[in-house]
């Protein structure tokens, strides 16, 4: 962690200032140490702050396994994805989805909020446009983040829950949730949080699982339930064995046959992508949380209307895709 964020953290539980004591630096970067405050002190770990338990054994456990050991962390780079299939998706997906193909805002020194940032493609997407920018991650994807970033005195990455940021109240200039808030307890509660953390003036972006589509059908969430069942004995090596069977054994199929594809892919589910890299990737993350909603249009613009957000608008990408202005 750069001492820089400091000023930006708070203690989640309380919202009192943290004190910064370091135990091992180099130069302005804290390799360990806690944040203290007059209830608590929240270790500092390998570089980044820990303010929920970092053991990975929570209910996000299956991304941070499948960001850390299956070696997916920088699948979805732009970096990583010059001249091949999907090449442009993930600044694509990130502009579409907070506006900034419309708006084109200058985001030179402003300072963003990520909200599940996994190992970071959209972190590296805002970097690129000039954003400073704090990642929250509750799974120990941190670690592969923390290994993208550590070099960034820009970037903060921080091991956190999404429905109780550790972020001080009306200090950061703009946040973003892109795919994440479906798989907490509580998406609602998770955009409520996000409002307390941006300025007046500043927005939010939000994409969810909609109703009705892949991640909502029937086929997987029954696959889904049964690889959460097997988890606790085999981990994830049934998901595994699930999600590459499936890709390979159907990717023929995806590539050259729509109606084969789509009669195979209602017994077994699984995401037919241009790059098989990314079909494996997106179908073990698609059969294995364990939260997954999916949910409506006016659903989610009435999350952001209860929390007191305006000009709320859908933007470019689902129709459960929304900004919002604080």
């Amino acid at each position: 962690m750069h001492k820089q964020f400091v000023p930006y953290l708070v203690d989640p539980e309380t919202g009192d200032d943290l004190t910064l004591e370091v135990t091992e630096a180099n130069g302005d970067f804290v390799e360990s140490g806690f944040l203290i405050s007059p209830h608590n002190r929240y270790p500092i770990v390998r570089g980044i702050p820990r303010f929920v338990p970092y053991e990975d054994d929570n209910y996000s456990s299956s991304f941070g396994f499948q960001w850390n050991r299956a070696k997916w962390s920088r699948v979805q780079f732009e970096a990583e994805n010059v001249g091949k299939p999907m090449a442009g998706w993930t600044r694509t997906m990130w502009e579409k989805i907070t506006g900034d193909n419309d708006r084109q805002q200058d985001l030179s020194g402003k300072v963003l909020l990520d909200i599940g940032c996994g190992p970071g493609r959209f972190v590296d997407v805002a970097r690129d446009k000039g954003a400073r920018m704090i990642g929250l991650d509750y799974s120990s994807a941190v670690e592969a983040a923390e290994v993208n970033f550590k070099d960034d005195p820009e970037v903060c990455i921080c091991q956190a829950d999404a429905l109780s940021p550790p972020i001080r109240k009306n200090s950061m200039d703009g946040a973003y949730s892109i795919g994440v808030l479906h798989h907490t307890p509580s998406p609602k509660e998770g955009v409520a949080r996000a409002y307390d953390c941006i300025k007046p003036g500043g927005w939010f972006a939000i994409s969810v699982y909609a109703v009705g589509t892949y991640y909502n059908f029937r086929s997987v969430n029954l696959v889904r339930r049964m690889m959460k069942l097997l988890w606790p004995w085999f981990g994830p090596t049934p998901a595994l064995i699930y999600t590459y069977l499936t890709v390979y054994l159907l990717y023929p199929f995806d590539r050259y046959s729509p109606m084969l594809r789509n009669f195979f892919g209602y017994f077994l589910p699984h995401q037919p992508l241009a790059d098989i890299n990314w079909s494996l990737l997106d179908t073990f993350d698609s059969v294995t949380p364990s939260y997954q909603s999916a949910h409506t249009s006016y659903e989610v613009f009435n999350w952001f209307k209860q929390v007191g957000f305006r000009t709320i608008e859908p933007t470019d990408w689902s129709f459960t895709a929304y900004l919002g202005e604080k």
